[in-house]
Formats: C-alpha cells, sequence, structure tokens
C-alpha cells in the first residue's frame, strides 16, 4: 500500500526536545480512501497531522506525499503541494463573513474542479449565509465554513482533526455524510477522531494509537469492536 499510497508515513517519530511524542509510525493513505486515526487524548493523533503539515517538533523518518519527501518543507509549502486541515476548533475568523472566511481557503490553495458553484451546492446552508458574519452561526455551521474552506483550495489530501468535537448527534450526522461524498472525488481522507463509532463507520481503514505508537490497524470489518477497545484504552 504504502509505495502506491497518496500519503505514506514511513518509520516517523517526533521529538519535542528530548520528549518522543511519535515512535516509528507507519500510515498510508490512498486518493479517494478514508483512514481514520483513533486513540484517547494524548495517544498522539494530532501530532501525527502537525508532521504531516510541517508544524511539529523534529521529525524522523519520512512523510512521502504522492511520492515526494514532504519532511522538512514549510506549511506553506505542503498545502500548495495539495494538503489541507481541518482544524480542532474551526479556527475562523469570527468578524469576517462566511463568504470571506471560505476565500482563504481558495486563495491558499490549487485550482480544480471545486469551486464556490460546487460549495454551495454540498452546503446548501452556507449560501444562504455567506453574508452572515461567522461569529454569529452555529457551532455546526462553523464547522460547515471550515470544511468548505479547505475544500475550496482543492486539497488531494484532506486532514480532519476532531470535526464533532463539542457538536449535537445529528449535526455530526449531518458532517459526517458528506465525508463519502468528499471522498467521490478521489481525495485522501484523514479523520482523526476519539469517537471510534462514528470513525470506523465511514472508514476504510483505520490505525489505533496509544501513547505515540500505532498499536492496531486493519479494515472495520475485519476487526471485533472488543479488540479495538483494547487497544484503544491499552488492556
Amino acid at each position: 500500500m504504502a509505495q502506491e499510497a497518496l500519503l505514506a508515513v514511513d518509520g516517523v517519530s517526533v521529538f519535542y526536545d528530548r520528549f518522543r511524542a511519535l515512535a516509528d509510525i507507519d500510515v498510508a493513505v490512498g486518493g479517494g480512501e478514508i483512514v481514520s486515526i483513533i486513540g484517547a487524548n494524548g495517544a498522539g493523533k494530532s501530532t501525527l497531522l502537525k508532521a504531516i503539515l510541517g508544524q511539529a517538533g523534529r521529525v524522523e523518518g519520512r512523510i512521502w506525499l504522492a511520492g515526494e519527501d514532504i519532511v522538512g518543507r514549510t506549511t506553506a509549502a505542503i498545502v500548495a503541494l495539495g494538503v489541507m486541515l481541518v482544524p480542532e476548533g474551526r479556527r475562523l475568523f469570527p468578524s469576517l463573513t462566511v463568504e470571506e472566511n471560505l476565500w482563504l481557503g481558495w486563495d491558499v490553495g490549487r485550482r480544480g474542479e471545486f469551486g464556490f458553484a460546487e460549495l454551495w451546492q454540498l452546503f446548501p446552508q452556507l449560501a444562504e449565509r455567506k453574508r452572515q458574519k461567522a461569529g454569529s452561526l452555529s457551532g455546526g455551521q462553523q464547522q460547515m465554513v471550515a470544511l468548505g474552506r479547505a475544500l475550496l483550495a482543492n486539497p488531494r489530501l484532506l486532514l480532519c482533526d476532531e470535526i464533532s468535537l463539542g457538536l449535537a448527534p445529528i449535526v455530526i450526522d449531518e458532517l459526517y455524510a458528506l465525508i463519502p461524498r468528499i471522498k467521490e472525488r478521489g481525495v485522501g481522507i484523514v479523520v482523526v477522531e476519539q469517537d471510534i463509532s462514528r470513525s470506523l463507520a465511514i472508514a476504510d481503514r483505520f490505525y489505533c494509537l496509544l501513547e505515540g505508537r500505532v498499536v492496531l490497524a486493519g479494515r472495520p470489518g475485519e476487526v471485533g469492536r472488543e479488540t479495538v477497545v483494547q487497544r484503544y484504552f491499552g488492556l
């Protein structure tokens, strides 16, 4: 898989001074594939995303994007290659309108098939509120803006960090229904979540992290839930 993967994290360790946050991680993501990264708080999930984006500490090992080693490159250079993050907490500009926040993704990204017309079709709620200040939106609507901002960059690889955090179950259902539709465009998607059930329900494959290491990997339908829970909690 790693040789053909859109993303291949190959033997990666991440250090902050003497502390090793990730240890010899191997992860692969294909184009048009959803890969779930699960684990409890402190397992190393967000550190893995930071390493992919060039925002981690000292990185040992290799991270390949479509055959190019991106370790040591700036975040701007990695984004230009087609990697976008939907960050935990959304990180919108509340005083700007919905449309102004979305333009930020368009400005930094690549040109491709996904533009504002496609965005309004995917998120009709945002089309109705494009002149509204982002800070006045509901949490779910703000998350749609964060996701839409990333999609307007026409990413090859989309990183989703805890997109369900703090949202009502019905809103989470709406967001998770959109992810397979994004996958259909050939985008590789990494979903980082603590919620095992939701994350595995849409994933083609998954990796479970514990204390900075991959302790279990496979396809959701081929690994029993009891095994996943045991590895998740280190039992």
